[in-house]
């Protein structure tokens, strides 16, 4: 594994955001959380990415 610049914990919405925009910046993040993936939460709840709007409208 190669030595991360920066260290994220919790892989949820914001801190995959938040690896997002540190990658673009250049930087090396690492994210952990205790799930078993990254953005688990997220594909534990909804069956899709739906940002700001309740599923129900998106179809």
């Amino acid at each position: 594994m190669a030595d991360a610049d920066v260290l994220v914990i919790g892989a949820g919405q914001a801190g995959l955001v938040m690896g997002h925009y540190l990658n673009r910046a250049g930087l090396h993040p690492l994210l952990v959380d205790r799930a078993p993936a990254l953005g688990h939460s997220w594909r534990s709840r909804w069956n899709s990415l739906r940002l700001f709007t309740p599923a129900r409208h998106n179809r």
